[in-house]
């Protein structure tokens, strides 16, 4: 997992996040914080692997970051379910070949509504919309080999993706709460702008498939 953004510390560590989101599965986590110079002592280790979100761009230059994409890779070599989210999920598409940029449109923050185009075993058929909050600046804008698009939305085309059986992504934060994502972008104002924060505040409200993907992710890791 990576580093939990600053302004979120206060409101609880990320991997605090990961467990509460995936407590009631019962599932054992192992907490490896690459960004501080750890890694696993063998890929399986466990039954699968997170990459969490990163107040990093996967564009910088930074060796915990090449790190990273050495896991990614070798994660899909040994065939071990690896999951990506935000971050994770940028750094999963440029390990393997695709490309990430800054989105044109901007920030995408907010309570954010994806439609899923190609039905996964582990999750909704295609057709059925889910809602995420989003907190980035950069998306993934070309596809690695061998990856599909399986969530998509106006702002962000591939909002989500997946590697046969050994890798499946999400641009939006499952584990955020909406006070937590709250605070991230309060501490970005300056950054992001007055207008688009005030009009993100206000879709904190929206019903979340938080669970859903929870539950997308444990099938995932365990099938």
């Amino acid at each position: 997992m990576a580093e939990m953004p600053a302004a979120a510390r206060p409101l609880g560590s990320m991997f605090g996040h990961y467990a509460r989101l995936l407590q009631r599965h019962g599932v054992d986590l192992l907490d490896v914080p690459v960004h501080e110079g750890a890694t696993p002592a063998a890929i399986d280790d466990c039954d699968g692997w997170v990459i969490s979100g990163s107040p990093a761009s996967v564009n910088d230059d930074l060796d915990w970051i090449r790190t990273g994409e050495e896991l990614v890779r070798a994660a899909i070599a040994a065939e071990v379910p690896l999951v990506g989210v935000c971050f994770g999920h940028q750094l999963v598409a440029r390990a393997l070949g695709g490309r990430v940029e800054r989105a044109g449109g901007g920030w995408g923050i907010g309570a954010k509504r994806y439609t899923t185009v190609r039905p996964l075993p582990f999750f909704p058929a295609a057709g059925d919309e889910i809602t995420l909050l989003a907190s980035h600046q950069d998306q993934v804008v070309e596809l690695p080999p061998d990856a599909e698009v399986w969530s998509t939305s106006d702002y962000c085309p591939i909002a989500g993706m997946s590697i046969g059986e050994r890798a499946f992504t999400v641009q939006g934060h499952p584990e955020y709460s909406p006070s937590v994502v709250a605070a991230l972008y309060e501490s970005r104002r300056d950054r992001i702008g007055d207008a688009v924060v005030d009009s993100a505040l206000t879709t904190l409200g929206d019903p979340l498939s938080t669970e859903a993907v929870a539950d997308a992710i444990v099938r995932f890791v365990s099938r």
